[in-house]
């Protein structure tokens, strides 16, 4: 089993694997390298695992991508979900499953074609259980749906779960340890390969390194001479205390046309809304926007006609704000694999803000690709494909 510390005691001198970062994507490569047989050091900077971007997320799956690169890895992590105290070995281990559906919306006038295409799409990777629903379907089924809704896709076995336990599960049932409090501050190289890590309580030496630190990746990175083509970007999720309007039996609410989406918790819902923005520096303590929760409702309230109105009423005691960064590249998909430039070092990140629904996938993708030491030009997520740009020129809307 898995330990995790706090910064007291000796760090291990050695490992065969040393991972940056104690999010959901580090536990998953932790949880799978283990099971390959290597000898793995977690490093963690903050006080708890899944405390930065992690913890931001709305840790929402979907079926529903016509991506089929996406869908390679998202659904075989919903099915690892659907079993996942099995699948790790610690029996009726809880990571809240929540199956209340996904339903994209629009109002467009051609958004029956585009619904209809999603749909298909659908179809393409293999999901056969997702629905088209006409404007007047969908309001029947969800009578909270303003009179501009001019389709629908929805999944009912689309969801959520608690990205916490599943990092914690992924620790536990792992063979790694995790250092706390404990930041990397430079990858040791000579010239050629990675050597070791460099930590605020000592070095660690190794010859493979992942880096799983979010926006911090880039820093680290560099210190090693990679450069990696990833921006990071301030997403906000602001949360609404219960109120009867929202319906707590509703599922992840997505408007097709603004990307505006919401989903219910606990009596009230999370809402997020990607405002745009420049790409920003790795930071610990994110600011906030408090004009974010006015503008994010509104946005979901252009077919969701209930929270307009609740904007009206709702006081600042009754809406709570946070904000976390999401790693982004120019072509929309993660990298998982090696960085290139030096021998060594790899990365599990940049995942566009999906990496709760795909981090089983991932991880075991990328235990792989560091088992056997090297990339593949078969892997659509390595970092030199030919998709990669300047992330400047893609915006990140959702």
């Amino acid at each position: 089993m898995g330990s995790v510390s706090s910064s007291s005691g000796a760090l291990p001198a050695t490992a065969d694997v040393v991972i940056v970062g104690g999010g959901i994507a580090g536990a998953s490569d932790a949880f799978f390298l283990g099971r390959a047989g290597l000898s793995v050091v977690v490093l963690e900077r903050g006080d708890q695992l899944a405390g930065l971007t992690t913890g931001q997320s709305v840790a929402c799956f979907r079926a529903q991508w016509d991506e089929p690169d996406y869908a390679a890895l998202v659904l075989p992590s919903i099915d690892f979900y659907g079993a996942f105290a099995a699948r790790i070995g610690l029996p009726g281990w809880d990571i809240g499953i929540r199956h209340h559906g996904w339903l994209f919306i629009t109002g467009a006038e051609d958004g029956p074609a585009a619904a209809q295409g999603f749909v298909a799409g659908h179809r393409r990777v293999g999901v056969d259980d997702s629905e088209y629903l006409t404007g007047d379907e969908a309001r029947h089924r969800f009578p909270w749906l303003g009179p501009d809704v001019t389709a629908a896709s929805y999944r009912a076995l689309d969801g959520w779960l608690s990205p916490y336990e599943v990092t914690y599960g992924f620790a536990k049932a792992s063979s790694a340890t995790f250092r706390l409090r404990t930041t990397a501050t430079r990858i040791v190289t000579d010239g050629d390969a990675v050597t070791g890590v460099e930590t605020t309580l000592g070095t660690i030496s190794t010859r493979r390194v992942v880096l799983a630190a979010g926006p911090f990746s880039l820093g680290l990175a560099e210190t090693a001479g990679v450069a990696l083509p990833v921006s990071a970007l301030r997403r906000h999720r602001a949360m609404v205390t219960p109120r009867p309007e929202i319906p707590g039996d509703g599922p992840m609410t997505v408007d097709m046309d603004t990307h505006a989406y919401w989903r219910p918790e606990g009596g009230g819902a999370f809402l997020g809304y990607g405002l745009p923005e420049d790409p920003s520096e790795p930071m610990l303590d994110v600011p906030l926007d408090w004009t974010f929760p006015a503008v994010a409702m509104d946005a979901a309230g252009r077919l969701v006609p209930f929270w307009r109105d609740l904007a009206e009423r709702l006081t600042q005691a009754e809406v709570s704000l946070g904000a976390g960064q999401y790693t982004v590249t120019a072509d929309g998909r993660p990298i998982i694999g090696a960085t290139g430039g030096v021998d060594g070092l790899f990365m599990h990140g940049a995942d566009n803000g999906w990496g709760v629904e795909s981090a089983p996938e991932a991880g075991r993708r990328l235990a792989a690709i560091v088992t056997r030491g090297a990339d593949g030009p078969d892997n659509p997520f390595r970092i030199d494909r030919p998709s990669i740009v300047d992330p400047a020129e893609r915006t990140i809307t959702y």
